[in-house]
């Protein structure tokens, strides 16, 4: 399931912190609009699947990434899972020229692991698969998601969403030193601030033989993005993607960052930490 999405001219991508996806290019994309409900009103939430193993998990590293709004308090110490990246530019979208050629779809699984050469049993071939099935799940009520592959189809998503004539920005997290960093440890707040309230679209990387994001935006569902810096008990300094979704009335109950936080769906909003693989894009006020 192929398509080319072409970038409007009057569409300005702003790049923040050190995001440099290189070059702007077409590529091989799926991406799934949005499938509204009769009464226009949000029905599900979002959630971010490649995640989704260790949901249910409390004792699982990963997800000691949720917070709360109250939790931003400059002196705070709270552990954190944010895995040192070694290399940034591994998450840097390629040239068009470079994967067009290339199938991305789960009907075309044994030709892409042969283009790889990939055993059909090997960790690899389980990735790629696990990661088309995430692009290309259909969107639930009132829910925009899909996969891009290149720089113009990331922002592409994001006009439809926010408007054609929108300027966007886009954000991610970014270590500020580079020691090694354990998967787990205490970060203490040095400071925050907040960055945009409304319509912000998270996307995920996923793992692929070349960069692939996932976003989800879910349509009436109001978040808060703010930008916390950090710093790790081994010196590390951090400046983390800290994002909150304001209505989680629609979340699973027995989803574990209710357990975490101690709240329950819809009475209060649930934040976590992005990594720094991970990126958030919403409007800049004209």
């Amino acid at each position: 399931m192929g398509k080319e999405f072409v970038i409007c001219c009057s569409f300005l991508l702003l790049l923040f912190v050190s995001l440099a996806f290189g070059a702007a290019s077409n590529g091989v994309d799926v991406l799934l609009l949005p499938s509204m409900g009769v009464d226009g009103h949000s029905s599900s939430h979002s959630q971010h699947e490649s995640l989704a193993v260790s949901m249910d998990d409390p004792n699982d590293p990963a997800v000691q990434v949720f917070a709360l709004i109250k939790d931003l308090v400059v002196g705070k110490t709270i552990p954190i899972y944010f895995p040192y990246i070694k290399d940034p530019t591994s998450f840097q979208f390629y040239p068009k020229e470079a994967i067009q050629h290339i199938p991305f779809s789960s009907e075309e699984v044994p030709e892409i692991l042969r283009f790889f050469s990939f055993s059909p049993d090997s960790k690899q071939a389980l990735a790629i698969r696990q990661t088309l099935e995430i692009c290309e799940k259909e969107p639930k009520e009132n829910e925009a998601r899909g996969c891009a592959t290149t720089l113009e189809s990331l922002a592409d998503f994001a006009r439809g969403i926010l408007g054609s004539d929108t300027r966007v920005e886009i954000m991610r997290s970014s270590l500020l030193s580079n020691s090694s960093t354990p998967l787990v440890q205490n970060y203490t707040i040095l400071d925050f601030k907040g960055i945009a309230t409304g319509d912000i679209i998270p996307c995920h990387s996923e793992p692929y033989p070349y960069p692939v994001y996932y976003c989800h935006f879910q349509l009436g569902a109001d978040s808060k993005v703010f930008k916390v810096y950090l710093k790790g008990e081994n010196g590390e300094l951090v400046e983390s993607v800290f994002l909150c979704h304001m209505d989680t009335a629609t979340w699973r109950p027995g989803h574990v960052a209710f357990r975490l936080l101690g709240v329950k769906a819809g009475e209060s909003e649930v934040c976590h930490f992005l990594a720094a693989h991970d990126l958030v894009m919403f409007p800049i006020p004209k």
